[in-house]
């Protein structure tokens, strides 16, 4: 009986393993501009769902050399439901800049091959929705047009670089429409990708054989993971 008990166990946990795997991590990103005001909305989606985080970035300021902004995160994991809200206000300057290339530096040289490595981990990222909005006015009708050709040659080129690093799954849309009454720069860019986690499990299998000073690595990893400091 208790081989019995024993042997259905193991083969559940192994289906339950195997469906984790299969399941797609999600995200999708939004960010809009309009006038002076900038939003940016980042979700993810695990496990079918069953882990899900949003995280929002309602406006950004200069402020002299600083970028300051507003963040807005939610949680929901199993067992614990759906968590309140939690809201922080922090500040990127030029320390935060240097701290994130210090510690990408240490992490490339810690690990053999790391780009090679980055580029395979990006083909396994497949983009499902890929649309870019544009509508752009100088006051003159002739900047006007000049602009609005500058842009579509940025957007088409903005796809094909894309292209060259992720798998695109869909077609990607977009428009450039031009205001030839007045000033206005309004943009939306809305794009969902998605990656197996098997892959990305096997992916960061990968990075850690690949990994020579691995305390190193780690407090870099970190240092880079860690968000800005409070504003």
């Amino acid at each position: 009986m208790a081989f019995w008990i024993g042997g259905t166990a193991v083969a559940i946990i192994a289906l339950l393993a195997m469906a984790a795997c299969m399941s797609y991590v999600r995200v999708r990103i939004r960010y809009s501009r309009s006038g002076k005001q900038d939003q940016l909305v980042l979700a993810v989606r695990a496990l079918y769902g069953i882990v899900q985080l949003q995280k929002e970035i309602p406006s950004i300021m200069i402020r002299g050399m600083n970028i300051v902004y507003q963040e807005r995160q939610k949680k929901a994991t199993p067992g614990s439901g759906e968590d309140e809200p939690s809201k922080s206000r922090r500040k990127i300057n030029l320390s935060t800049i240097r701290r994130k290339r210090r510690a990408a530096r240490i992490v490339m040289r810690s690990t053999r091959r790391f780009k090679a490595w980055a580029l395979s981990f990006l083909r396994r990222v497949e983009c499902t929705r890929w649309r870019l909005d544009v509508r752009i006015g100088t006051g003159d009708a002739a900047l006007t047009g000049v602009a609005a050709g500058l842009f579509w040659t940025a957007m088409g080129a903005a796809v094909g670089v894309a292209g060259r690093f992720i798998r695109l799954r869909t077609h990607p849309h977009g428009r450039v429409e031009p205001n030839f009454k007045e000033a206005e720069f309004a943009v939306v860019w809305e794009a969902d990708f998605r990656i197996r986690a098997g892959g990305a499990l096997l992916s960061m299998l990968r990075l850690g054989f690949r990994t020579v000073h691995a305390r190193t690595a780690l407090r870099a990893w970190r240092s880079w993971m860690s968000p800005p400091e409070h504003a």
